[in-house]
């Protein structure tokens, strides 16, 4: 019967948090819980249920958990770190077992296990109907509830004082309802650099009388370890929960902040893409020069680029480099490092990687790909096969479409050399894994 309420324990798990349930009933897939906790659940489908509770904790959750248990951010941590570095291994090993593939695979896990996001995006909302406005992140499968975060775990404390500010400042005001759409404040984004920068943004409907020059006064007051350089204001009045830029003015200082890895500065915008995780981002950048090894005298295609920083790091040791992103402001964020960095054999290509490819005149010897979570384009992955590189390079921030991206790889005549995994986001489900393939 659908709808009925059921108890029983998680007894497999899979990557990404995908796990089985058994139950008196039979068995049920849910997405969310831990191996060994008991959980009640609802059925929804044939063999398909929703965790509703955690009854009882499972023997792996060895530590006291963060007291946001409603936040939808973090999945693992109830567990010692190296244990979920554990957990999450065998998921990993799992996953590619399941898709055929032998691989001794290996993942590695990260010295910064808290106070580690560059970037957050908190949303406006109530945390029950009738609730004081809050803002934070989304409640575990609770669209339209939100967690107040106050002590976030995995930000540093900037980013939960400024969190706390503005929560405080906009307590008065009416937040965006996304089932009427209806009322002004949507997002507070925040990037915080190691560099000791902060960029703060604003997201509200474009019709607003908001009060904001106390805002950013409160704001130039807190006390913070890094310094705020710029408050920007974006206005959206799309019917989407994503974060659209449809008009920015800058409130305070500038409309981007400043990160430094392996040596080079790069500037970030407010909507530009950049490795969440600074600290691992330099372990990630390593693996993948330790992986190419000598690069002098060859070209790089990077497809995905972003910002441009794989683009520019391996590009200043290559022959010439050419970085493809879908993102103009994060092109053109690529193109003004590029020039601050004194890099100029590189160049980019604001456009998508599917329709750019087509008639793209580049002799690759090295193609990089870092997709989106969804992976490459079905329709891109032949286009780019016909590179025919002597290597390529595959960073990959979700496993499971990494998993049925290589199928296309090794039947097109690559083999897999190297392979790992790196816990970029500890306390998530989330892994990057870094592949490099040859042809044979």
């Amino acid at each position: 019967m659908k709808n009925k309420l059921l108890r029983g324990e998680i007894v497999e798990a899979n990557f990404p948090n995908k796990n089985i349930v058994k139950t008196e009933s039979g068995n049920f897939k849910i997405k969310g819980g831990i191996l060994g906790q008991e959980v009640e659940i609802k059925k929804t489908r044939r063999e398909k249920a929703k965790l509703l509770n955690i009854i009882n904790k499972s023997n792996l959750e060895n530590i006291d958990g963060c007291i946001h248990r409603e936040c939808g951010g973090c999945t693992y941590d109830s567990m010692a770190y190296e244990d979920e570095v554990k957990y999450k291994e065998k998921l990993l090993q799992k996953l590619f077992k399941d898709h055929g593939y032998d691989f001794d695979f290996h993942l590695i896990g990260n010295s910064h296990y808290t106070a580690y996001r560059n970037k957050m995006e908190y949303t406006f909302g109530d945390e029950y109907k009738g609730s004081e406005i809050a803002l934070g992140l989304h409640k575990k499968n609770r669209f339209y509830e939100i967690e107040n975060t106050t002590h976030c775990r995995i930000v540093h404390e900037d980013m939960n004082k400024i969190r706390y500010f503005a929560r405080e400042y906009f307590k008065d005001c009416e937040f965006y309802n996304r089932m009427r759409h209806t009322g002004v404040l949507r997002h507070l984004m925040i990037r915080r650099t190691n560099y000791g920068e902060i960029l703060i943004n604003l997201v509200t409907v474009s019709e607003d009388n908001l009060e904001l020059e106390g805002f950013v006064k409160g704001l130039l007051e807190l006390d913070l370890e890094a310094k705020i350089v710029g408050i920007v204001h974006t206005l959206n009045d799309s019917l989407s929960d994503a974060i659209i830029n449809e008009g920015m003015e800058i409130l305070y200082g500038r409309d981007y902040c400043v990160e430094e890895l392996h040596g080079l500065k790069f500037k970030i915008g407010p909507f530009s893409f950049f490795q969440t995780n600074s600290y691992s981002a330099e372990t990630l950048y390593s693996i993948a020069i330790d992986y190419l090894g000598e690069i002098e005298g060859k070209n790089i295609l990077d497809l995905y680029s972003g910002t441009g920083t794989i683009t520019q790091i391996l590009g200043q040791n290559a022959k010439s480099a050419l970085g493809i992103e879908i993102v103009e402001d994060a092109v053109n964020d690529a193109i003004e490092n590029a020039k601050e960095n004194g890099i100029d054999n590189v160049k980019f290509i604001a456009g998508d990687v599917l329709k750019e490819v087509e008639d793209l005149d580049f002799e690759a010897d090295v193609v990089v790909l870092d997709p989106p979570r969804e992976g490459i384009h079905p329709k891109a992955i032949g286009k780019i096969l016909e590179f025919k590189p002597e290597e390529f390079l595959y960073i990959s921030c979700n496993p499971a479409s990494l998993a049925e991206d290589l199928k296309e790889f090794i039947e097109a005549g690559y083999e897999v050399d190297k392979i790992c995994g790196l816990d970029q986001f500890p306390r998530t489900m989330h892994v990057e894994c870094v592949v490099l393939m040859s042809r044979k």
